[in-house]
């Protein structure tokens, strides 16, 4: 369970930012199940989201895919000459066993900077290793073997992914819960074919734990699909690409099942609408995130979905029964009717909501919670919100477009009767 993440330096993200997950309500869970990210266009939201699965990547992938020598494929801030050579830093705080945790690094261009690991039995910093370049310094609440992964470890990977690759027991087990993240960036149809796999699986094969996916929960989204089946092959897919059975599973298309009357017919992926795909996306996410306890971050998770489906999707989140472990929806959003009640319900609470506004003078974005307002209770989140109460809206300007056509339109009337 995640309870903060910290950036600086990536994207528009300049200065240190903090996405913190405590509740700020009295809520008895050590961390809120559901935030949303509210923001204007070009804002910085997305880049929150971006900036995590950076982290992620670099836990899961730097000793195993980066190449050694080669650039960190890190993203800094770039609107000034300082940032491009400054290292940018990536943090979590996160409850493993019930214990807190927490883990960062910093890197440059060339090389891991600093990396480090603490662990908070009793509420007291214990050090596991701190890292300054490629010096190691281990704390004697380290146990097991830590030479194998420092002999393996590079300037471009990361202590803990050499750690997993060298299957340190202690270590791995925080390697997993860093990486084993959802993170869904978009909802194109590559965004779909990547959950097919997936969302077959969890069509034939949570029927078999009483878990269905299928017909319930596909009609209960009003999209006329009864049914979801594997498709043949992309053969378009080189098959080399296909060394095992995950890329094997992602080649495959899928396929919408429709009923009219008592005939059967089958959709390809394409002839289905957005909201059809995206629905199947977030759902068969959501489903997978709870069931394991991860988090689960999706970027414009508006987008072709009907707000009454993201409030279901949210709602599952929010309710402690349905979620006994813990996972979290992360999600950033434009879509101000999810600050109101729905169906008589409030659908995020106040300490749920946070906002990304970028500074026009420098480009630099900040990150922060609408708890910094002190909203009264039973306060209209949502009007306030769109009047720019809290920041983070577009700025139109009152009449552009309008004196714009007005020109053009003036300009061509001119031209007409000349």
């Amino acid at each position: 369970m995640l309870l903060s993440f910290r950036v600086a330096n990536h994207g528009s993200l300049r200065e240190p930012q903090e996405l913190n997950f405590a509740p700020v309500y009295g809520n008895d869970r050590p961390a809120v199940p559901v935030v949303a990210i509210y923001g204007a266009n070009a804002s910085g939201k997305s880049t929150v989201v971006d900036a995590f699965h950076f982290f992620t990547e670099a836990v899961n992938h730097s000793q195993a895919r980066w190449v050694p020598g080669a650039p960190v494929p890190r993203r800094p801030f770039l609107l000034d000459h300082e940032s491009r050579t400054e290292a940018s830093s990536y943090a979590v705080d996160l409850l493993l066993g019930g214990v807190r945790h927490v883990y960062g690094f910093s890197v440059t261009d060339a090389e891991v900077a600093e990396e480090w690991l603490y662990v908070y039995p009793k509420g007291r910093r214990r050090v596991l290793f701190e890292r300054a370049g490629m010096t190691m310094t281990y704390g004697a609440t380290l146990t097991g073997e830590r030479v194998a992964a420092e002999r393996i470890m590079r300037p471009n990977s990361l202590y803990l992914s050499a750690a997993a690759q060298s299957a340190h027991r202690q270590l791995s087990k925080v390697w997993i819960a860093l990486r084993t993240s959802l993170i869904i960036k978009d909802n194109s149809r590559q965004s779909v074919t990547r959950m097919g796999a997936f969302a077959v699986a969890a069509y034939e094969g949570f029927a078999s734990i009483g878990l269905p996916l299928g017909p319930e929960v596909l009609a209960a989204a009003d999209l006329g699909v009864h049914g979801i089946r594997r498709g043949p092959a992309d053969a378009s897919q080189d098959r080399a690409e296909q060394v095992n059975a995950l890329e094997a599973a992602k080649s495959e298309s899928l396929e919408f099942v429709h009923r009219v009357g008592t005939e059967e017919f089958v959709l390809p992926v394409d002839a289905e609408s957005a909201g059809t795909k995206t629905w199947l996306t977030m759902v068969t996410g959501g489903l997978s995130s709870i069931l394991e306890g991860e988090p689960m971050w999706v970027d414009e998770v508006d987008v072709s979905l009907h707000p009454m489906l993201t409030a279901k999707l949210v709602s599952l989140f929010q309710n402690p029964e349905l979620n006994p472990r813990g996972a979290q929806l992360i999600f950033t959003t434009h879509d101000a009717s999810l600050l109101g009640t729905m169906l008589g319900d409030q659908v995020l609470w106040r300490d749920q909501v946070w906002f990304v506004e970028k500074d026009p003078a420098t480009g630099a974005s900040e990150l922060y919670p609408l708890s910094d307002f002190k909203p009264r209770k039973g306060e209209n989140f949502e009007r306030r919100y769109l009047a720019g109460g809290y920041g983070a809206v577009p700025l139109l300007p009152e009449t552009a477009f309008e004196d714009m056509l007005k020109k053009y339109w003036g300009a061509r009337a001119e031209v007409i009767s000349t």
